[in-house]
């Protein structure tokens, strides 16, 4: 596709939209990292959300909110 076209498509778009379409592409993104990366046994998928949810409460942890 001719990049003049492309460019003036991209401009075309409001910034909601284009907000969207990047946070789409973002979520596409992540997705297929983790389904490439994560390990196929249910024990593996077990110690992966662990590390997840570890990993939110220390930041939760770190942000001094209510205790």
């Amino acid at each position: 596709m001719n990049p003049v076209v492309i460019s003036k498509t991209a401009n075309q778009l409001s910034n909601f939209n284009r907000t969207l379409l990047c946070g789409a592409a973002l979520m596409a993104t992540a997705a297929l990292a983790l389904s490439t990366t994560s390990c196929s046994t249910s024990k593996g998928f077990g110690r992966d959300v662990q590390k997840v949810g570890d990993k939110i409460e220390n930041a939760a942890d770190n942000t001094g909110g209510a205790r």
